[in-house]
């Protein structure tokens, strides 16, 4: 069967669009979404071309993982030349582009982090990380630390245990309550929106020290885990205190509470370093990772522990008896391991600092419109947040939010808006012309957004 991407014609355009309507069924999206299921052809550095041609920039790197960018030829070349040497191991078996990403996982990620469980995607690293907090506590000696506390509105995942780690407001969750059972919530460090109704600095972090309330209340000897992102890249988009992770880590310790750090999208120089715990200095008890350490070329994710952490797996009874079909595929794996060289080799990490400090600069001008109440970020991780009223703080409708992404993309630049937050993550490669672009877009899309608004 041919599967062309390049030269359609006019007919054979929109005959995939009517058997799309037809077969496929999107993430995210109505079956019946207007103007019907977007069909991409083309990719270059930070652009994406369309099926008739239209070029734009992706802001949002994919779904926040094309950190270096589109048309990597070299990856796709290591990719197929392990695929034409050895494809997928027998059994209980490895292969060597699992034990060398393993190897180059252990050399990266900070403190002692060095034993990999390989996955094919963020969510299932997450599902592996929970299950093995909860056997390391039960192997430790410890058989009644089971539960896990979460943040109120992070994202880890679409899966039903990672959307139960979430805890979303609203209709996205509602459709499968009950969520999972043991799962205890604590405030976002939300600083333009603090849940606890506090200003910042006079809080002392109290969203911080709220995990240490909730864990004495809920009976240290009972949890198992606390999980956070290093960097929260859903609603609302925000860098916690300088102040925050620390004490966190702190909290843990003295509770004997292993600590998960999400990195699944701020890991892999997204943040301005390879992880966004590094800039708290902060090591973890377990990191999940996915999304920017192949950069959606393929399939792959990790659940990455601490070597003393993984010790008390040793011997048959204490076995993590946990499987993936296709954790860890080889050609998954050399396709990794390229993706993180060219992040070294170009330096990616630093170029996302610079970059975001570009942005920030530029961006301060969006203030002038009246609906712009915050904008907040670090490295390529940026939120905008649109208000109704820059006093009250009063929030967008959730249609507001389609209208506001509808003008985006009309004017070139692939972005998503959640809870009145436009969301800019690009790939790490976009150049300084290219954010300039950007925020011209956003520009003109938040003022024609804003007269609507006085109109109605």
């Amino acid at each position: 069967m041919e599967v062309r991407s390049k030269g359609l014609k006019a007919g054979e355009v929109q005959e995939l669009r009517d058997k799309a309507k037809e077969h496929l069924w999107l993430s995210m999206r109505q079956l019946e979404a207007p103007g019907g299921v977007p069909i991409f052809i083309g990719e270059e550095g930070s652009r994406v071309t369309d099926v008739d041609g239209k070029s734009y920039i992706d802001g949002f790197a994919g779904l926040m993982y094309k950190n270096v960018g589109y048309g990597r030829k070299e990856i796709a070349d290591a990719a197929y030349a392990q695929m034409l040497e050895f494809t997928s191991p027998p059994g209980q078996g490895s292969t060597v582009p699992a034990i060398r990403l393993a190897e180059k996982l252990a050399q990266i990620t900070p403190g002692s982090l060095g034993k990999s469980f390989l996955t094919t995607g963020g969510a299932e690293a997450i599902e592996c990380a929970v299950k093995m907090v909860k056997q390391y506590q039960r192997n430790a000696g410890f058989p009644n630390r089971y539960k896990i506390i979460a943040r109120t509105g992070e994202y880890h995942g679409g899966s039903h245990l990672t959307m139960s780690l979430g805890k979303h407001s609203g209709t996205a969750w509602a459709p499968y309550e009950p969520l999972v059972p043991s799962i205890r919530h604590v405030p976002q460090p939300y600083c333009y929106r603090c849940p606890m109704g506090l200003e910042y600095p006079d809080c002392g972090v109290a969203c911080a020290k709220e995990l240490d309330r909730v864990i004495e209340f809920e009976g240290k000897e009972m949890v198992a885990a606390f999980i956070m992102t290093g960097i929260c890249q859903s609603t609302p988009v925000m860098k916690p205190p300088a102040e925050y992770a620390p004490m966190v880590r702190s909290i843990c310790d003295k509770h004997g509470v292993l600590l998960i750090d999400d990195e699944v999208v701020s890991g892999f120089g997204r943040s301005g370093k390879m992880f966004a715990v590094e800039h708290w200095e902060m090591v973890p008890d377990i990191m999940t990772v996915a999304k920017g350490m192949i950069s959606g070329y393929l399939p792959i994710g990790a659940c990455i522990t601490k070597t003393e952490l993984s010790e008390k797996f040793q011997g048959e009874q204490q076995a993590f008896r946990h499987i993936i079909t296709y954790g860890g595929m080889p050609a998954c794996c050399a396709a990794a391991l390229v993706n993180i060289d060219i992040l070294e080799r170009e330096k990616l990490p630093e170029r996302a600092a610079a970059m975001g400090e570009y942005f920030s600069k530029k961006a301060e001008a969006l203030y002038e419109h009246r609906i712009v109440g915050d904008i907040r970020g670090i490295g390529l991780m940026w939120g905008i947040e649109l208000v109704k009223d820059k006093k009250t703080k009063e929030k967008l409708g959730r249609d507001d939010d389609r209208k506001v992404m509808e003008k985006l993309s009309e004017g070139g630049l692939l972005i998503a808006v959640n809870a009145g937050v436009i969301r800019f993550l690009p790939p790490l490669v976009i150049t300084e012309s290219e954010i300039d672009e950007s925020i011209a877009i956003m520009d003109k899309a938040i003022g024609e957004f804003e007269k609507e608004l006085s109109a109605g």
